[in-house]
């Protein structure tokens, strides 16, 4: 049916400018249904190809923004003053899109520092929401010991646009051609994010998962057991502690952090789509 990508900027927070594209069936074919994609740390809307060429030819309208501070959105690189800047930017995008596409069911994926962000919107917003996917969702971290998370969000009030760490890139897939791409990717930023992000980050490790036994939307949670950059554990404990009545938790052995970008990547792609095609 062919894809037909679609761009456009929005208005942030404080003026930042917003970032956003869109990939739907094209030759005429009215989508039936819309997926908002909400992306990592230091990378973009732009890296989803794999599930925009998964759902796209079923029917789906993909859609995706950088966030402030990443890819082609304005805003200090890998830089977050509040975290409810995230989540009303977010806002904005998504009733951006829900304009263009009046009616239609509304599912949000977020992947990483996005899985985050999109649960934190999710249990703000399950009234706008059909469905929620988490693939390897932040909520806990190997990087920084629990006692040191206060000490961080001191720091970060002191000095927060110090870059004391970051990810290791290597190690967001097993397949060397999806490194090779990242590391080319000039929309990617590899450098280390600011101590404002990564303790607003940080803070929400304890509050989201009590949060969420509020949680009543339908949810797909995916999660690779070899990933060293967000911690499984996260995903167990919100696993445990989700209200959701309608919960599928799916745990790919071996697989690293990008699951939909994995070698192995079939089968995570595939219960993505599965799932959605049973919730639309």
């Amino acid at each position: 049916m062919g894809t037909q990508q679609v761009e456009g900027r929005l208005a942030g927070v404080g003026g930042i400018e917003l970032f956003w594209q869109g990939w739907l069936p094209g030759n005429g074919v009215a989508p039936t249904g819309v997926l908002l994609v909400c992306h990592g740390l230091g990378e973009h809307s732009g890296r989803y190809g794999n599930v925009v060429e998964t759902l796209v030819p079923d029917g789906w309208a993909v859609y995706g923004v950088d966030h402030r501070g990443h890819g082609r959105s304005g805003g200090r690189r890998a830089h977050l003053a509040r975290y409810t800047d995230f989540l009303t930017d977010y806002d904005t995008f998504r009733r951006h899109v829900v304009a263009r596409h009046e009616g239609l069911p509304v599912f949000l994926l977020g992947h990483s520092m996005g899985g985050q962000i999109a649960l934190a919107y999710a249990l703000d917003h399950q009234d706008d929401l059909r469905g929620l996917v988490l693939s390897a969702p932040a909520l806990a971290s190997n990087a920084v010991p629990k006692a040191a998370v206060p000490v961080l969000k001191l720091l970060a009030r002191v000095a927060p646009t110090l870059r004391p760490a970051g990810i290791d890139g290597t190690k967001i897939s097993k397949d060397p051609a999806v490194v090779a791409a990242y590391r080319a990717d000039a929309l990617v930023y590899d450098g280390n994010p600011t101590l404002g992000l990564s303790s607003a980050l940080f803070a929400q490790f304890d509050l989201l998962p009590e949060r969420a036994r509020a949680l009543r939307l339908p949810l797909l949670l995916q999660h690779g057991t070899a990933d060293v950059l967000t911690e499984p554990a996260g995903s167990r404990l919100l696993e445990s502690t989700s209200g959701s009545p309608d919960q599928t938790v799916r745990w790919y052995d071996g697989l690293w952090h990008e699951i939909y970008n994995e070698p192995e990547r079939e089968r995570p792609l595939t219960d993505l789509r599965d799932w959605l095609t049973a919730h639309r």
